[in-house]
């Protein structure tokens, strides 16, 4: 119906992106879509071993090389200019690692990892409202698996060497202190881009 039609679009061809975290909508992903976002909650050792391959497995399906899909990660990041502003930032990313983990869709990370006993604290204790008490949970191993932890001078060869192997592009998902610095964004940019 012409109602319903706005008509033909100068770029036809848009991308289509998917968020992915366990291997069905990886799987999905690799088959017939141009990009997968994967969840912040996804360690290098979890999208290596969990969703590359599945991104595989749907690519074979779909007659298509994990090439054709855009892997994007979005790590979590904890920075600062010098090491006690990279202290600082620490509780913060805890909180958000005990939010995202107590979601029982993402308890396959925290089993990958041997974490699954936390998992399953974090939703007892959403359950009961204990929001201050779920970050203690988080401890710092954890906290070093899932986010990379650098100050500004160090943060992109360290998110390149722990992500360049998995990803095709990075998500920079910045503190707002990090954003209201222009300069500091657009020198992490230019340099995530350098080869």
């Amino acid at each position: 119906s012409p109602f319903f039609s706005p008509g033909q679009i100068d770029h036809p061809d848009i991308p289509i992106y998917i968020a992915a975290l366990n291997p069905y909508m990886a799987r999905l992903s690799g088959e017939l879509c141009d990009g997968v976002r994967l969840h912040p909650l996804a360690t290098y050792e979890y999208t290596r071993d969990v969703v590359l391959p599945a991104i595989d497995k749907g690519a074979k399906k779909g007659g298509r090389q994990r090439s054709d899909v855009d892997i994007v990660g979005s790590p979590f990041l904890v920075s600062g200019k010098d090491k006690a502003e990279v202290e600082a930032a620490k509780a913060g990313t805890k909180q958000q690692l005990a939010f995202y983990s107590s979601t029982r869709t993402y308890h396959s990370v925290l089993e990958h990892h041997g974490w699954g006993e936390v998992g399953r604290t974090l939703h007892q204790l959403s359950i009961e409202g204990k929001w201050q008490e779920m970050q203690d949970q988080i401890t710092d191993e954890m906290l070093e698996t899932f986010a990379t932890v650098a100050t500004y001078d160090d943060l992109v060869p360290k998110i390149k060497e722990r992500w360049g192997e998995v990803c095709d592009t990075i998500f920079l998902g910045l503190s707002p202190q990090m954003l209201a610095d222009k300069t500091l964004v657009r020198e992490l940019v230019d340099e995530l881009h350098k080869p």
